[in-house]
């Protein structure tokens, strides 16, 4: 039976606290998974919270009908994302969007970085899930959703920071309701592509 994971080691206070969280299972995923690189903008028009006006490089390769994931780093040097909005009739470097949710929109002609969704295929039951963890080497943003589509859960990873949850623990399951079709991802790097893992552990039996 497949064994899941989850190591720590802090220290905060003087002090080095170690802990190990295991949970076993019959099932298992493991998604890994390389985003392409964002592209570098501002935010030529906020028309309001979710919907506005991007200016791109040149050869920026985003085209209508697109869903975009946009950027930005905040004032405390926190990455932020308005994921999943729709692109409108793209005009040369000009790409008009609507309907971003997550973070609302920095303000206008702040710096921004624009990257187009991957769809990844992934069919689970998150009711059932034990584990689940994900992690990417650059700024990233995904959104788990289920077959409607709904998104059942969206995160924002920071570089190299995961973000887990574990079963019996106290805290509500954010995947819990309909099964998960598929997440939805990108890269919030201008530099270079991001490597986005995802492992779950649930119950298949």
């Amino acid at each position: 039976m497949p064994t899941g994971s989850i190591h720590q080691v802090a220290s905060v206070g003087g002090l080095s606290i170690q802990s190990t969280v295991m949970r076993s299972e019959s099932g298992q995923i493991g998604q890994e998974v390389s985003l392409p690189a964002a592209k570098a903008g501002t935010l030529s028009t906020r028309t309001n919270d979710t919907d506005g006006t991007l200016t791109l490089g040149a050869g920026h390769g985003i085209v209508d009908a697109d869903v975009i994931n946009i950027f930005w780093i905040d004032a405390n040097g926190v990455g932020k994302c308005a994921y999943g909005a729709i692109v409108g009739t793209v005009a040369g470097n000009d790409v008009p969007f609507t309907g971003a949710s997550g973070d609302a929109l920095p303000a206008e002609d702040s710096d921004i970085r624009a990257s187009k969704v991957v769809e990844i295929d992934t069919d689970f039951d998150g009711d059932l899930v034990k584990i689940i963890v994900a992690c990417a080497n650059h700024l990233s943003h995904i959104a788990f959703r289920d077959v409607t589509p709904t998104v059942l859960k969206a995160v924002t990873l920071p570089a190299g920071e995961s973000w887990s949850w574990i079963s019996d623990q106290g805290i509500a399951n954010p995947l819990a309701g309909n099964p998960v079709n598929d997440i939805r991802a990108s890269n919030g790097d201008v530099a270079a592509p991001s490597t986005l893992k995802v492992g779950v552990l649930y119950d298949s039996s």
